[in-house]
């Protein structure tokens, strides 16, 4: 009569064990990682999607908007690795001022990050300071894990006048080091005066105005040419043509 207490005693506590145990090994196996992220480099380059991404006032007013894709690319053992950001991930933050606007762009955990500041001087606004940096995942077998750092200052980036937006279709290569190259494809920014809902009149940069005119000249060109061949041409044949008939 003892024996079945004692067995039943034996069969709650091997339960509970079982029971237990379980959720012990999760929360063993997620410490320590849990919310930590970091980029994750790929082999080869793709265009990185875009985001619009605005900065305010303290009293609501909007001093900066960029709309842009970002991605970073690093090299490691002079092998080019990719990485595009998210925009649903970036943490926006910044500061307005009456001649600089610095907007900061956060990836999770301070993964990486682009800052830069925007300078207003004799009537013409442009980017005087660019810095970012990643620190992502190991790229490959053998490689060690790091931070990849880069600042441009006293630079005159995407220069327009107020009132006036920054346009770029290309691809925009900033080189920060040897290690790390921002890619900004495509671009469209203003700062300090920006008109509610949109952008104000804009302003080409050289790399589109470059695909966009060159073509447009060497046709040009080319069909002087051919016209001036051809004039030259009947030219010849009515002189031909005349001396025939004299003779």
């Amino acid at each position: 009569m003892e024996i079945l207490p004692f067995c039943r005693g034996l069969f709650l506590l091997v339960a509970s064990i079982s029971l237990v145990r379980p959720s012990l090994l999760v929360d063993q196996h997620t410490s320590g990682h849990a919310g930590r992220y970091q980029p994750d480099l790929q082999p080869s380059q793709s265009v990185p999607d875009t985001g619009t991404y605005l900065l305010e006032s303290t009293s609501g007013k909007l001093c900066l908007k960029v709309t842009m894709g970002l991605g970073y690319t690093v090299i490691i053992k002079k092998k080019s690795w990719y990485y595009n950001v998210d925009p649903s991930m970036l943490l926006v933050s910044g500061h307005c001022g009456t001649n600089a606007v610095t907007l900061s762009l956060t990836l999770p955990n301070n993964s990486a990050s682009l800052q830069l500041t925007y300078s207003l001087v004799d009537s013409v606004s442009y980017v005087s300071k660019l810095s970012a940096h990643i620190s992502p995942q190991p790229a490959c077998n053998g490689c060690s894990s790091g931070t990849y750092p880069g600042e441009l200052s006293n630079i005159s980036l995407f220069q327009v006048p107020p009132g006036e937006s920054y346009q770029c279709s290309s691809q925009i290569l900033l080189v920060m080091t040897e290690e790390l190259q921002v890619r900004l494809v495509p671009l469209k920014i203003q700062a300090f005066k920006v008109p509610d809902g949109g952008y104000g009149q804009e302003v080409m940069c050289p790399e589109d105005y470059n695909s966009a005119v060159i073509p447009t000249i060497l046709w040009a060109t080319a069909f002087g040419l051919l016209l001036i061949a051809v004039l030259s041409y009947l030219l010849v044949k009515d002189r031909r043509r005349a001396g025939y008939q004299r003779l």
